[in-house]
């Protein structure tokens, strides 16, 4: 968390400044939540009914969840703590067991309680989400391999060597063919972990593959461009977007497709490739775009002007802008789109430590410090559980 004197506005909310963003969001929490019921403290629930088996939700990569997340001023309790940082969403099946991976090299299936069902390493860093499809795990690691592990024990069913960091979170395609890039390539998988396709950029590819319904591929890659891939494995178009494209696309509705850039940039494409529209955030957009029930594209910004900007499907318009702060690192802030709940509510981890709640129109409703960066993807589960991952080894159990 940074020292630096930090200041944001809420939408409606004055003017707050604080020695740290986090100590000003978690007063205004307070303040907002003094006249609500306090949240229960009996002990963790078991959970049944929550899944969510792939990075952002679904392949179109809307990270939403039908379930609802904290409702009021939550509590924390830490499930598991790994040997790396936890970067990368965590899975969560039916029955509530979870799936995570950490930058130590480690997968881990849990309980709901946090309990280590199995545990297998995986020779380097796991950055991105694994995927859960039938009775495998499958996942990408720096050892330059593709993993596919048995989600009954973990055993590894098959590996696949990929030409570098395999650092992208896989997606599933309609046919059961998985998508993932490593290095420079976008690889298709069978099933049975043989290779169908492989398409090359021209730069390193850091933006996890979205699929459309129709099963067009798209992946950003550093080399400027948004690629469109057929099914079968042609080119259909790429676009230069002015500036590295590490941010996973979002497939919305009508087959558009929208895309963030280090150039500060969200962007709209119909399913041809041509542009519809640019808007201007403010900040690096690297980690995912997501979809708000009302339509919205939520993309979270680095600094200077670090937080979560809403946008209009269709012009690109700003609906709304959520500031954690003004100032700073033009490489620190929010690494992705928040998660939208069954009521449209937003969740969000920040890069000053916290865990901040909005309602669907942008407003601040709560916020939860967890004492290190929280760069990874929230996951809502049943009971309104929301878990995070964090820059110092933990996944946290917010209720």
């Amino acid at each position: 968390m940074s020292a630096a004197v930090a200041a944001w506005r809420a939408p409606g909310l004055p003017r707050v400044t604080a020695r740290a963003g986090a100590g000003a969001l978690q007063q205004r929490a307070v303040e907002v939540a003094a006249a609500l019921p306090p949240p229960p403290s009996d002990p963790l629930p078991e959970i049944a009914g929550a899944s969510s088996r792939t990075f952002r939700g679904d392949a179109r990569r809307r990270h939403r969840s039908a379930l609802l997340g904290p409702q009021t001023a939550p509590e924390v309790t830490k499930l598991f703590e790994g040997a790396g940082a936890i970067v990368a969403m965590p899975a969560v099946l039916e029955g509530g067991d979870i799936v995570v991976a950490s930058l130590g090299g480690a997968l881990a299936r849990l309980s709901p309680k946090g309990e280590v069902r199995w545990k297998i390493d995986l020779g380097d860093r796991i950055y991105a989400s694994p995927l859960v499809t039938g009775d495998r795990v499958i996942v990408g690691s720096d050892a330059d391999r593709v993993y596919a592990a048995r989600l009954d024990n973990g055993r590894i069913a098959w590996q696949l060597p990929v030409e570098a960091d395999a650092d992208t979170a896989p997606a599933e395609a309609p046919d059961g063919t998985i998508v993932i890039a490593a290095g420079s390539s976008l690889y298709a998988i069978r099933p049975n972990g043989s290779v169908r396709f492989r398409v090359r950029a021209r730069r390193k590819i850091y933006s996890s593959p979205a699929i459309g319904e129709d099963g067009t591929i798209y992946f950003g890659s550093q080399d400027d461009h948004l690629y469109a891939i057929a099914p079968a494995g042609a080119r259909l178009w790429g676009r230069d977007l002015g500036a590295d494209v590490d941010c996973a696309p979002l497939v919305g509705e009508g087959g558009t497709v929208y895309a963030g850039t280090d150039g500060g940039v969200v962007v709209a494409l119909d399913k041809t490739g041509a542009f519809r529209w640019r808007a201007s955030v403010g900040g690096h957009v690297r980690g995912g775009l997501s979809l708000g029930l009302d339509g919205s594209v939520l993309a979270g910004v680095y600094g200077p002007r670090p937080g979560v900007v809403a946008l209009d499907p269709e012009t690109g318009a700003e609906r709304f802008a959520f500031r954690l702060r003004e100032g700073g690192s033009r490489e620190l802030g929010v690494h992705g789109g928040p998660i939208v709940d069954g009521r449209g509510n937003l969740y969000f981890g920040s890069q000053d430590d916290t865990v901040v709640a909005l309602d669907p129109a942008g407003r601040f409703r709560w916020s939860v410090g967890l004492g290190a960066d929280v760069d990874a993807p929230l996951v809502i589960g049943g009971s309104g559980l929301l878990y995070a991952g964090t820059e110092d080894g933990r996944l946290h159990a917010i209720r």
